[in-house]
């Protein structure tokens, strides 16, 4: 063949002088046509999704494709009908072969079975009181019998054999607490809290405690704990519950008359009254306060020594005066996300001595009602129903028809919100707080199953719909004489989330009729940490390193963080003595690679070097600034009152370009003289770090603090954090007016410009 002939296709008939005959060309194509149609039917039936490929994440099981028993219910028949046009032969579950030995060994363990149900059925196996410690720590609560030996060391949560199966467990301030459930869930977490149904927490494990005795006295001892902020009139009356920072009286920050450091987050809520005005220095009065169990021990001290110290004075002494441990007798579930009212609404029914005036207002409160439309602190005591005695409504269950919910608004919701609380009655003292409003016995499950029975039998839905417009809840049919009604207390908190508050025995009950339902959804300490940094909100005690509980927490973090980075290959790790920051100081990462390093931080001079000889101790540990703005203004006259040299206060770090900074990041400064190099990043996004024109990362000279909690932020869509700087620091790295600053990620030479906005 002659190399210089072009190889071409011949034309066709369907080409006439360069034009082309459509019809001739679709005849001469038609098999290739019809091919590549058939191929595509049969290419999307294969890429058809299998009937175990289709069921939810959080009901898939590992052996479900291989039998069909594994696999829900409603998925069976379909199922099977898949594996029977497939050809494959399911076997049948092998059946042991049956000798008289297997007989006597059954029938023992079913008379065993039926003696326990037998007792727990004429005697509830469930205690109506759990222990209570006044003036004395209580004594830890056994779960489960039969597992006592396991929790010897530990104390097991009212739901934990429901979390068991379901989540990582962890060992943490001396409870077991799921940290975060075995499917992923990250983005899940993200929808629920913030678009979604809503994601529960079982929160038991906050320490609960009731001051109780004369008003003056508890007034007393709250006002010292808060420094006056829980002491406000909405407050005394009980209409809402204060949620903020308490102080240590005994820890001086700089001497004697020095200002007190707050050493932890908790909510106070007095007992509810009707009247201020009168005499109120002789009567008895509650104050419960529930602080994080990582501040408990602290909290315990400071209060029974400010009641010791009130019962001895000689003036105005309270004899009566008690503080009950009540860790272990009151629990709580917290609910997040835009539809909680919604949820507790329809899955939860309220004893009202059939009172259909406060009933109506709460059904119209919880229909579409948004925890952000209450406000913040408010509190509701309330009396629900046994949970299990109630038939939970489907997910599609509609209360009122579609042209009264498309007329439904905010203005109606919050008007529904405030004719329940004062139809209810918010200044009504909840049982909750006493002893024998807590003592409500649980009955054993067929109890509740029966009456469950018979309220089905007295009104089999629960509604009229004789009408058709509107679903009205049948109370003569529904309310029996002896059913229980157990208190409980509902908090607006100001994470935008709201708190359940429930005897420590009928907690598990009310968690799973509120998680069980197909559009909600549990979480762990790791859900609970990514909803508060979402919303730009620290997190007790990681985002705290001024108080003691925050600084064991950084070094538990610390020994962690260096057992993973030992357990490495070199190839595999980080070289921090070699790390180049390129700005002229000799390698080597700045302070502990492993920890936010503040006694580096706080004991370096202006050139940024460190004394390794001076180390923290509780003369000049950090300490936390709760009130920046205030003490902003009186700086000067403060100075000498304050050890502002060791003092941080906490700021949310926005990032303004790219990057998402991971906790232990350090903060930097802007030079004044590089100012202008890292504004041009703020306008001009093509300078990547690897070009000459990038600046490089300030000195250690300009270190002013570091991130606590730190990653991508769903919400905001780039990098965020919660991050605590050093107040002299700040101050001597041009002050606080100019809020730009670079982040660094631990082990990177590349920093990133931010924006810090003091909380």
């Amino acid at each position: 063949m002659n190399a210089r002939t072009i190889l071409s296709q011949p034309s066709e008939s369907s080409l006439k002088q360069g034009q082309l005959d459509v019809g001739a060309f679709v005849s001469s194509r038609k098999y290739e046509i019809q091919q590549l149609s058939a191929s595509m039917r049969k290419s999307k039936a294969i890429q058809k999704q299998q009937t175990f490929q289709v069921v939810p994440r959080s009901l898939r099981r590992r052996a479900a494709s291989h039998h069909v028993r594994f696999l829900p219910p409603r998925f069976r028949e379909q199922a099977q009908q898949e594996y029977k046009d497939s050809g494959i032969q399911l076997k049948p579950k092998k059946r042991r072969r049956i000798t008289r030995l297997h007989l006597r060994r059954d029938t023992a363990l079913k008379l065993k079975y039926f003696a326990r149900q037998r007792k727990a059925y004429h005697c509830n196996r469930k205690r109506s009181t759990y222990p209570v410690g006044i003036n004395e720590l209580a004594t830890k609560v056994i779960m489960e019998r039969k597992f006592k030996r396991r929790q010897k060391d530990k104390t097991w949560l009212p739901t934990h054999l429901w979390h068991a199966k379901r989540a990582h467990m962890i060992k943490k301030w001396g409870y077991v607490i799921p940290s975060h459930p075995n499917e992923k869930c990250f983005r899940r977490t993200h929808r629920a809290s913030q678009n979604g149904s809503g994601i529960v927490f079982d929160t038991s494990y906050y320490a609960t405690m009731i001051l109780q005795g004369n008003h003056d006295s508890v007034l007393n001892i709250v006002n010292i704990i808060s420094r006056g902020k829980a002491c406000g009139k909405t407050y005394l009356l009980g209409d809402r519950a204060f949620e903020g920072p308490v102080y240590n009286v005994y820890r001086s920050t700089a001497g004697e008359g020095s200002v007190e450091s707050a050493f932890g987050e908790a909510v106070i809520y007095f007992e509810p009254t009707t009247d201020l005005e009168g005499s109120l220095a002789n009567k008895s009065r509650r104050a419960l306060i529930r602080v994080h169990p990582a501040a408990f021990d602290d909290t315990w001290k400071m209060l029974m020594s400010l009641v010791k110290t009130t019962r001895e004075q000689e003036l105005n002494s309270d004899p009566d005066i008690e503080l009950q441990d009540c860790r272990f007798s009151i629990g709580s579930i917290d609910i997040f996300g835009p539809k909680s009212l919604t949820v507790i609404g329809h899955n939860l029914r309220l004893n009202v001595e059939k009172d259909v005036t406060v009933l109506g207002a709460w059904s119209m409160a919880t229909l579409e009602g948004d925890p952000k439309l209450i406000p913040l602190g408010a509190v509701f005591p309330l009396k629900f129903f046994d949970p299990r005695t109630i038939s939970t409504p489907s997910r599609d269950r509609k209360l009122f028809d579609s042209e009264h919910r498309g007329a439904l608004n905010h203005t109606m919701v919050c008007k529904g919100l405030n004719d329940f609380a004062r139809n209810l009655g918010s200044r009504t003292p909840s049982p909750l707080l006493t002893t024998e409003g807590r003592s409500i016995r649980v009955e054993h499950a067929k109890i509740a199953h029966g009456r469950l029975k018979q309220r089905r039998a007295a009104n089999s839905k629960a509604v009229d719909a004789t009408k058709g417009n509107q679903i009205r809840l049948k109370l003569e049919s529904l309310v029996f004489n002896d059913d229980v009604s157990i208190p409980a207390v509902m908090i607006r908190r100001a994470s935008g989330g709201i708190s359940l508050l429930l005897p420590w025995q009928w907690v598990a009950i009310f968690f799973k009729k509120l998680v069980l339902p197909a559009y909600t959804m549990c979480g762990g300490l790791q859900q609970y940490h990514q909803i508060l940094s979402e919303r730009m909100l620290p997190y007790f005690p990681d985002d705290y390193p001024g108080t003691s509980a925050g600084q064991v927490e950084e070094r538990e973090k610390m020994t962690q963080r260096e057992k993973e980075w030992k357990s490495r290959p070199r190839s595999k790790k980080v070289i921090y003595d070699a790390l180049d920051l390129r700005n002229g100081e000799k390698k080597g990462e700045v302070g502990n690679p492993f920890a936010c390093d503040w006694s580096y931080l706080l004991h370096a001079d202006a050139r940024g070097e460190h004394d390794p000889s001076k180390e923290l101790s509780d003369l000049n540990e950090p300490w936390m600034i709760t009130n920046l703005a205030g003490i902003l203004s009186e700086r000067n006259k403060l100075r000498k009152e304050l050890n502002l040299l060791t003092a941080v206060f906490t700021v949310q770090i926005i990032m303004i370009g790219r990057g998402a900074p991971r906790p232990g990041a350090r903060i930097y400064a802007i030079p004044v003289r590089d100012r202008s190099k890292w504004m041009k990043l703020k306008w001009n996004r093509k300078v990547v770090p690897e070009s000459s024109e990038y600046p490089v990362c300030p000195k250690s000279a300009f270190l002013i603090g570091f991130i606590t909690s730190g990653g991508f932020n769903l919400k905001e869509g780039k990098g965020s954090g919660i991050a605590s700087l050093s107040w002299a620091k700040v101050e001597q790295n041009g002050g606080f007016n100019y809020r730009y600053c670079v982040v660094r990620d631990v082990g990177e030479s590349i920093g990133r410009l931010a924006l810090y906005k003091p909380l």
